[in-house]
């Protein structure tokens, strides 16, 4: 969870909800225990809470809420969107993913051209290196809105901005039932 604002509001509301005064040191413990989330897991989550719990939920409880979805887990549902984007998308659209982390991770490796012009050889070795940046990516906290394609950098390099092929929007803002779609 990135989000601080969203996390004060559905804290403040399930503490209201619950008759139950928050000290900020039990904050900070549900804030670390959601820090390796997804924002719109974790929202799902708190929703979740407040017509399922008769009691206020435990970080573990959110947590269950969201299918226990681990920093790995999520690393590789994140590849799964990077790997059909670079396949159907590839190098020359700029791409816009639903999970920003995304962006920081692939800029990390070297940014969206290198990695569309891998080899299938090194694009196995890509995943694992994907994987790994990821749980460090999460708690960067600031990301990249998309990653630049190969006709947008040309066209800015050529001031002409007007000419550049819309973005490929990837996923969604809830990361499930990822698509892919063309257009901003």
């Amino acid at each position: 969870m990135k989000d601080g604002i969203l996390f004060k509001t559905y804290m403040t509301t399930l503490g209201e909800l619950f008759n139950r005064d928050l000290s900020d040191p039990l904050k900070d413990i549900y804030w670390e225990a959601l820090k390796p989330y997804l924002d719109g897991d974790c929202e799902e989550a708190f929703k979740k809470s407040v017509s399922s719990c008769k009691f206020f939920p435990k970080p573990a409880e959110l947590i269950e809420f969201m299918g226990n979805v681990s920093g790995g887990d999520q690393a590789a549902l994140a590849w799964t969107e990077v790997d059909k984007a670079v396949r159907t998308v590839g190098n020359y659209s700029s791409v816009k993913f639903s999970d920003p982390v995304i962006h920081s991770v692939i800029q990390a490796m070297g940014g969206w051209h290198d990695l569309c012009q891998c080899s299938n050889e090194e694009f196995k070795w890509k995943r694992i290196e994907f994987e790994k940046l990821y749980p460090t990516m999460v708690k960067k906290g600031e990301h990249e809105q998309y990653l630049l394609g190969d006709c947008e950098q040309s066209q800015r390099l050529n001031d002409r901005p007007d000419w550049v092929k819309p973005m490929a929007q990837v996923g969604d803002n809830k990361h499930t039932n990822r698509q892919i779609t063309e257009g901003e």
